[in-house]
């Protein structure tokens, strides 16, 4: 993500990593922050008012917007990346998120989508146990096949699927 978000003017939608900010920002997880070392420019939108205005608070620009009416506030704004991290499976209406990224974009711009593996073998492996350990703003998984029609349904040209692996941070029993 970083790598493709280098001298980059990106918007990050989902900034706070809700609601995990506080966490993320005192150990060193905070995507948003990274981002900013090596982007050209970051604008973060989120609908969680105390975190933006905690984000702000550490000199981030960061706005309460919703992801579903990005371009009606973004109206002078172009960016190079819209990176979804980790978000469009929050959201009742991905669809309506992509298409309003699109709006955004510039014309050579890329949109960077990540979300949860729903069939990674960890959460597989909880299922027998009838566990389900999912965040509980959860509306939907994505396959690798379920996110790629999802983009082909908007004309999105695919360049790279990719799955990768980290720490789950959600600390609920």
């Amino acid at each position: 993500i970083l790598e493709r978000c280098e001298n980059k003017r990106v918007l990050h939608v989902g900034c706070t990593d809700y609601p995990f900010f506080e966490d993320a920002l005192s150990h060193g997880y905070l995507l948003h922050k990274d981002l900013t070392k090596v982007a050209q420019h970051v604008v973060g939108i989120d609908i969680v008012q105390d975190d933006i205005d905690a984000m702000k608070s550490h000199g981030y620009d960061v706005r309460l917007i919703d992801a579903e009416k990005m371009s009606d506030y973004l109206k002078e704004e172009e960016f190079d990346v819209v990176l979804l991290a980790d978000v469009i499976e929050h959201i009742a209406n991905p669809g309506k998120v992509i298409h309003e990224s699109i709006k955004v974009l510039n014309g050579k711009g890329m949109m960077i989508i990540t979300v949860p593996n729903a069939l990674g073998i960890v959460r597989f492996l909880k299922s027998f146990f009838k566990y389900e350990q999912v965040h509980p703003d959860h509306l939907a998984y994505y396959s690798s096949s379920t996110l790629e029609t999802l983009a082909l349904t908007f004309q999105l040209k695919i360049e790279e699927l990719a799955w990768y692996q980290f720490e789950v941070r959600d600390k609920r029993p």
